[in-house]
Parts: structure tokens; C-alpha cells; sequence
């Protein structure tokens, strides 16, 4: 048997989490998620994003950026 750090360990746990899907996201939070991102709660969630890009410099894309000269 191979032994691994705690750290080792870790990510290996995460990795097979995500090689097996999140077990969090159940059927109903995937049939909201689909709502929200193509449904018919897309043009709330779309202006909540506008609302929060346009509060945040940041988030919103503007300065900040490093590539700028």
C-alpha cells in the first residue's frame, strides 16, 4: 500500500467527487439551474448578472485588468 499525505488524500477525494458528478446538486436544484440559465427564469437571472456587473468594476470587466497599457 502506497502512503499518502492528508493533502494527498484530499485532492484525491475531490477528484473522484468530481470524476462522479456533485452529489449536492439533486434533480430539483439541476431542473432550477436549467430554469435560471435557458428557461423561463433566463431574463431575471440575465439582468440580476447586468445588475451585479454593473455594481462591480470588477466583475463587470472594467479596469482592473493588468493586460491594460
Amino acid at each position: 500500500m502506497v502512503s499518502m499525505s492528508i493533502g494527498e488524500e484530499l485532492t484525491e477525494e475531490r477528484r473522484r467527487r468530481r470524476v462522479a458528478g456533485d452529489p449536492r446538486i439533486t434533480d430539483s436544484d439541476r431542473e432550477l439551474l436549467l430554469r435560471l440559465v435557458s428557461g423561463d427564469l433566463m431574463g431575471e437571472f440575465q439582468a440580476a448578472l447586468d445588475a451585479v456587473s454593473a455594481s462591480d468594476a470588477l466583475l463587470g470587466g472594467v479596469g482592473g485588468s493588468d493586460d491594460e497599457a
